[in-house]
This record gives structure tokens, C-alpha cells and sequence, in this order.
């Protein structure tokens, strides 16, 4: 009898098939298999056959990608597709150090150096510099600043293999926690030598000669990353005698992030051969810690390793640009590329690629620059890619609350399990991200699962946005919310017999323009279409421009100017802006609004037509939620049903407000503008 079933797994299944076949034989006829010592023969054959089979079952799925489950096989997997998975990467922070050197001779040096190393310590970490750093020194005063300095948490390895090509050989970094953005290869021709040649990493061989100094860089077992030279064809191979140099930082990766007080432990000499203590140094946190994460976890690497080999080192698709701009810009935490046709109106032979960096800043123009040429390598045609900053759009929920007061929880109570149900929910949805889209219904069902005593919910929707001018030019400014405006009806009232008055529905923040240098502007609009200026003269609006741009309250697009804005005014009262915490010191401080990130910004408030769904402006448009007002109150209070129109008061977000964190990014109040992290 032939076996009838070779798809049973199960343990039960493969006995009984045993028994089955024995029962056939004329041998065993009158046995009785479960009474018998023959029974335990047979466990130990379906034993036998269940392990063999689920062996050979995971091996067989342990050879593929999608279901591999151990990351070394996963990794192996991925390898086959030129990926290599990203490493634990270190926190870094910046640093500012100014010191006056002294007088040797009657001369203070010219240069003064910090040796590599380990130069601060802080948050019960090392922090390191990975080369030597030289500034010049004043001649005159002797003063010398050390200003942006990228410090980095951990331990500065340096490991040497000679080599043999007469031994198997295999340079591998030791470390397990290595990582590998710092990794630095150079090779010198023996071990007495003085002068070694640089190695730069490669992934694609098409460029390269028998002369090329690269190596190639993959993923071993446990987690331990090996590095490969050429072969004299593809590259230039590493000769016996030479000496290998592995540098590199191994680090504690996410767990060191967020330190902000540092003590400087460095060495340091000038070129007079002078030494200082560290108490000779002025030291400045410019950025806090930040940008240190975990190594490339195995669901990340199976979806990222088949999206980074369809692209092929070519971009053609929009995937493609987003896969090729992640390879380049390390910075980067989510990006989104997308097609100018797919604009309104339409910009044809480009493609605009926005990005989401990790420390929440925006790109500078040479970032966005150098990001842009190495694109261009990968591009189809004459395909130009346009790196762009994210377009944010701010909703600011005001979330009203009536409760059963019998039901034993505290106001109190339920403020703090909506704040974290608000927080759960961003996560999950991942709401400040691309291709994102609002929806308050979603929000509603969250906050109403906080808390069993909740019996209504009522939410007050509104629109924040920014218009970024340049100050003393004239121009006209648009932005747009993604979604219909709020058209309000007229009202009863109306001046001298004109036309009905709307109640506006935009406002805006202050500025100041160059015809009215000392008086503090808003604008708002009419109800009708178009934009008016006004300033405030106790109770009463003076109109400054009844013509100050136009609103398309069906398409969501604000138009302001022209005009000339020259800043952003200073009548605001200090009971009306908002207390953000320091990216670098962690206290609290009162913004001044006239010292916005990122240059000078106007708030425009918008009441959106439709409250439940949100969606973006465009592809590259980032939804943050602003986190909530939350009122709470008994049961059979009056819940508002819709914004009051007079409440528009965006002038407390003259600053970037607090934003709900749902990543890595430091939504603390204020976008992080150090140069060190661009």
C-alpha cells in the first residue's frame, strides 16, 4: 500500500497513517495497535516522520524572503538583491566650543586641534569625534571657536587585519552594535607605513576599474557586518603584507537620545604644542541628541530589499526615487515622490521628490542641491528631480466632553486617557506622514473608547497654515488647505443699506507691511471672496484694503497680496503666546513672534466646509495634529455644535505650535534649524 496522504503534518494524522498501512499487512492482522508494545514503536516512528517533515518544512521557508523568519536567513535572502540592511546608527549632537588659547613667545598659536576620540561625556555616555578637527586661532586675541561639531555616542573602534591571501580571510567588524555611517576603510602597504589610500563604499560595479579603491559592505552572521575588496577586474584587490583599517563608532543606538547637558573631556593641543584642561573651554549645546536608532528590523528589510532591487540603480517609477533617495540621504524618515503632471497646473519633465528628515528640519538649499545631482545619476531622459520641503498643515481639534459623573472617574481622569488615547490613535494611523488624510470620525471613535464614562463627544475643527514671505518684496502669497472653506451665510446685519456682511471665515496673524511700518495688521475675509487688511484700534477693525488677495473657498486656495511684509509685528501680548519647550535646554520659554523658525511666517486660520475628512494639499503635504483642548464637563451640559465664527484667534500660533509625536521627530515647539543635522 502506497502512502495516500503526503500533506499531513499533524502528529495524529501521520500515527493513524501508519496504522492504516500495518493493518494492510497479513503479518499483523490480529494486533491490536493501541494495547500493544507495538504502539510505542510506532509513536516513535510518527515522531520521527512529524520532526523530519516540519524540518524539512521550515528549511525549505527559511530559503526564502517573505517567509524567512530568522534574520540571518532573512538577511542571506536579501543579499541575493544587493541589500544591505541598515546598521544601528548613533546619536549625535552639536556642539559649539570657544576658548582662548595663550601666548607662547609673545605669540598665540595660529591653529588649535581636537584630537579624535572621545571628547565629551554626558547622560552617562561617551561621545566621540571621529577625526581630528582644526580651527584657526585669532592672531589678535587668541580666540579660536569650534562651531558645529557632530559629536557621536559610543566607543571609537580601530581594528587592523593583514593581509594573507594564502588563508581564507574574512574582514569582518567584531562589533554587533557597529555603526556602519561611521565606518572608515583604508589600506596601507604594510605595517610600518605611515600613509594609507581611502576605500569608499560602492553598490553598483558599473563604474568601476582594476585601479578603483572600494570596497563592498554586507550583513554576516549575527548581526556582524563584513567588508569585500575587488579582484583586480572589478576593482582593486588588497595585496599580501597590506594592512587593513577598520574605524568605526559601536554605539547604544535610540537609548542614547534626547541628552542635552554634556562636559567636555576632550584632548586638545595648538600648534605652539600647547595642551588645555577641560575647563578651558565655553561650551554651547546647539542641538540636543538625536538621530539614533535601531538596527534595520527583519519586517523593514523584507520590504525594503525587492522595492531597492526593481529600482535597479535607474529611476523610472516614483517608487524608485523615494527607494534611491532613502540610499542617499540617510536623514531621511519618510519621503514621497511624485510626478508634476499629477500637479494643478500640471509641470511636465519633472519629478518633485519631498522629504521628512528625522530631526524634524528643513533641508538648506545645498542639501537640497547635492540630494538633486546624485538623483540625476539614477534619472530616465531629461527628468529633472526637484527636492522640496514638506507643505505641513496644522489641525487643531477642540474636543468637547460630557460625562457621567455616577460612574467613578474624574475629570481629570478623562483629560489623561483621551490625551493618551489621541496619542495611540496618531500612532496607529500615522497621521504626520505622507498621503495621509484626517478624519474626525476616526478621532471621535478613539476619544469615546477612552474612557467608559464618556456619554458625548463634540469636536471643533479647524485649519492652520503658514505663509512664509519675503520681507521687503512685493508678492503675492498662496497656500492652500486641500479641502472647501467654510461659506458662511449672510448675516442680518448690513451698514447703510449695502450689501449683506459675511462672517469671515480666515483669519490671520500679525505682520506689518513697508506702508504701515509701526502698525500691527490681519487679515480676514469678506465673506465674498476676497481678502481685507485691518488693524486693531481698541474694539473696533479699521479696513486698511478692502483688495488684499482673494479666497476659492471651493478649491481651499488663499491668495494674499500683493503686498510688501517686512515682519512679523509686535503687538502681541505675552498672555497670547504660547510656552514651548527648548530643543537644547528642555525649559520652558515664552516665544517671541517675531522670531519664527525658519524665517518669518504668517498663521492663517481656516474653518474647513467639511469637518470629517481632512486630506493633504498635494502628495508632499504632512498632516500634524495639534495637541487637542479638551474640555470636559457633566452630563447634560450642552455640547457646541459648530465653531463659533467670531473665535478665529490664530494669533496664538505665531509660533510653530505643539504638535502630537508619533515618530522620531522632535515636535517639542520649534522646528530644529541646526546646521549640524541638514
Amino acid at each position: 500500500m502506497q502512502p495516500n496522504n503526503l500533506t499531513a503534518l499533524d502528529f495524529e494524522d501521520i500515527k493513524s497513517s501508519i496504522k492504516s498501512y500495518l493493518r494492510t499487512r497479513d503479518e499483523f492482522t490480529d494486533y491490536d495497535f493501541d494495547g500493544s508494545s507495538l504502539s510505542y514503536l510506532i509513536d516513535t516512528l510518527a515522531y520521527n516522520t512529524y520532526y523530519s517533515a516540519f524540518t524539512a518544512n521550515m528549511a525549505m521557508n527559511e530559503a526564502f524572503l517573505p517567509s524567512a523568519t530568522l534574520r540571518d536567513n532573512v538577511v542571506q535572502a536579501a543579499k541575493l538583491l544587493n541589500y544591505t540592511p541598515k546598521s544601528i546608527r548613533a546619536s549625535r549632537a552639536c556642539l559649539k566650543l570657544d576658548i582662548n588659547t595663550v601666548l607662547v613667545g609673545g605669540f598665540y598659536p595660529s591653529t588649535i586641534t581636537i584630537r579624535k576620540g572621545a571628547i565629551c561625556t554626558g547622560g552617562n555616555y561617551i561621545w566621540n569625534i571621529i577625526d581630528d578637527i582644526t580651527t584657526a586661532v585669532n592672531p589678535s586675541t587668541g580666540a579660536a571657536t569650534f562651531d558645529n561639531i557632530e559629536i557621536y555616542e559610543g566607543a571609537l573602534i580601530n581594528y587592523n587585519y593583514i593581509v594573507n591571501t594564502f588563508a581564507k580571510q574574512r574582514y569582518i567588524l567584531q562589533s554587533q552594535d557597529a555603526d556602519i555611517s561611521t565606518l572608515s576603510v583604508k589600506v596601507k602597504a604594510n605595517e610600518t607605513s605611515v600613509t594609507s589610500d581611502l576605500y569608499s563604499k560602492v553598490e553598483n560595479i558599473t563604474n568601476l576599474t582594476s585601479d578603483t579603491r572600494a570596497y563592498f559592505l554586507s550583513e554576516g552572521d549575527d548581526m556582524r557586518y563584513e567588508v569585500k575588496f575587488g579582484d583586480d577586474v572589478v576593482g582593486r584587490s588588497v595585496k599580501d603584507g597590506e594592512v587593513v583599517q577598520l574605524t568605526y563608532i559601536t554605539t547604544s543606538g535610540v537609548e542614547a537620545n534626547n541628552v542635552q547637558s554634556f562636559a567636555f573631556i576632550g584632548s586638545v593641543v595648538d600648534s605652539n604644542g600647547s595642551g588645555y584642561t577641560p575647563n578651558a573651554f565655553d561650551m554651547t549645546v546647539k542641538a540636543k541628541s538625536q538621530l539614533g536608532t535601531n538596527p534595520e528590523s527583519v519586517e523593514s528589510i523584507k520590504f525594503n530589499a525587492p522595492r531597492a532591487y526593481s529600482a535597479q540603480y535607474r529611476a523610472v517609477t516614483a517608487q524608485d526615487y523615494e527607494i534611491i533617495t532613502k540610499n542617499l540621504y540617510d536623514n531621511a524618515q519618510a519621503v514621497v515622490a511624485y510626478g508634476g503632471d499629477s500637479l494643478n497646473p500640471p509641470i511636465y519633465g519633472k519629478v518633485f521628490v519631498a522629504i521628512k528628515t528625522r530631526t524634524g528640519s528643513l533641508l538648506n538649499d545645498q542639501t537640497k542641491k547635492s540630494i538633486s545631482e546624485q538623483l540625476r545619476q539614477y534619472a530616465m531622459a531629461s527628468i529633472e528631480p526637484v527636492i522640496r520641503d514638506p507643505d505641513n498643515i496644522y489641525i487643531n481639534p477642540k474636543i468637547f466632553i460630557t460625562y457621567d459623573t455616577g460612574c467613578g472617574a474624574t475629570s481629570t481622569q478623562i483629560k489623561t486617557d483621551i490625551s493618551d488615547s489621541v496619542n495611540q490613535w496618531a500612532t496607529q494611523t500615522q497621521i504626520n506622514n505622507f498621503n495621509a488624510t484626517f478624519s474626525s470620525q476616526s478621532l471621535e471613535r478613539a476619544i469615546v473608547l477612552s474612557n467608559k464614562c464618556i456619554s458625548d463627544v463634540s469636536l471643533q475643527i479647524t485649519v492652520l497654515k503658514y505663509i512664509n514671505p519675503t520681507t521687503n518684496q512685493t508678492n503675492t502669497y498662496c497656500v492652500s488647505t486641500g479641502s472647501p472653506i467654510y461659506n458662511s451665510a449672510p448675516s442680518q446685519d448690513a451698514d447703510d443699506n449695502t450689501e449683506c456682511k459675511k462672517e469671515p471665515v480666515i483669519q490671520s496673524g500679525n505682520f506689518r507691511t513697508a506702508d504701515r511700518p509701526g502698525v500691527d495688521q490681519q487679515f480676514e475675509d469678506d465673506g465674498y471672496g476676497n481678502l481685507r487688511t485691518y488693524y486693531n484700534s481698541g474694539n473696533r477693525k479699521v479696513y486698511t484694503s478692502e483688495s488684499a488677495g482673494t479666497v476659492n473657498y471651493s478649491s481651499g486656495e488663499i491668495c494674499f497680496g500683493p503686498i510688501n511684509v517686512i515682519n512679523a509685528g509686535d503687538g502681541i501680548p505675552a498672555s497670547d503666546a504660547i510656552v514651548i519647550t527648548d530643543n537644547n535646554t528642555g525649559s520652558g520659554a515664552v516665544a517671541d513672534p517675531t522670531l519664527l523658525p525658519d524665517g518669518l511666517q504668517i498663521p492663517v486660520l481656516v474653518i474647513p466646509s467639511n469637518n470629517s475628512v481632512v486630506p493633504g494639499s498635494d502628495p508632499g503635504t504632512i498632516i500634524n495634529i495639534v495637541n487637542p483642548e479638551v474640555s470636559v464637563s457633566p452630563i447634560g451640559t450642552q455640547l457646541p455644535s459648530t465653531i463659533p465664527l467670531n473665535s478665529l484667534t490664530p494669533k496664538v500660533y505665531n509660533v510653530i505650535p505643539t504638535t502630537i509625536d508619533v515618530g522620531d521627530i522632535d515636535n517639542s515647539g520649534s522646528l530644529n534649524t541646526s546646521a549640524c543635522f541638514t
